[in-house]
């Protein structure tokens, strides 16, 4: 049929209608008691992915095309955590994510512009702490890691090396 036929092209590889078991462990009961629905997806890696919905009327390919969407949310936030160091955001509101989301790309993308820019220090994290410590320091990229000159000593003093 032409649904079979869309199905087989968005990946769908199976929608039915089911009920969970009554119990999930020894001592849990099932809180689902109404028909689910179970719908198999494969992913572009080739994967069988498993969608359980309790929306019974929805075409099966709008409800993949969602999960696929979240999933996308879900990598992205991911992303942001373990790249850009957000741990948590400051506010709750639309305009406050995407501003704090915004200065910490910015912020990241200078940083690896002047990693770029120099071939001093390979580790991308001890750059980042190379530029954390000196951040208040007016000093060029290139001059983080040289150490002050020490002042000729007086030969005629003597001088302690510690």
């Amino acid at each position: 049929s032409a649904e079979q036929a869309a199905n087989a092209d968005a990946g769908i590889l199976f929608d039915r209608i089911g009920l969970l078991p009554q119990r999930q462990a020894k001592s849990r009961r099932n809180p689902m008691n109404r028909p689910v629905r179970e719908i198999g997806v494969r992913i572009e890696t080739g994967k069988i992915l498993r969608i359980f919905s309790n929306d019974l009327t929805a075409p099966a390919e709008e409800i993949a095309a969602l999960y696929k969407r979240r999933w996308a949310i879900e990598l992205f936030f991911r992303w942001v955590k373990q790249t850009l160091k957000i741990r948590h955001f400051l506010g709750n509101s639309e305009n406050a994510v995407r501003i704090q989301v915004a200065v910490a790309l910015i912020a990241y993308l200078l940083l690896q512009m002047a990693k770029a820019d120099q071939a001093t220090v390979t580790s991308p994290l001890a750059f980042a702490r190379l530029v954390r410590t000196n951040l208040m320091h007016r000093k060029r990229i290139d001059r983080l890691l040289k150490t002050k000159p020490q002042p000729p000593g007086n030969p005629r003093q003597m001088s302690l090396q510690w």
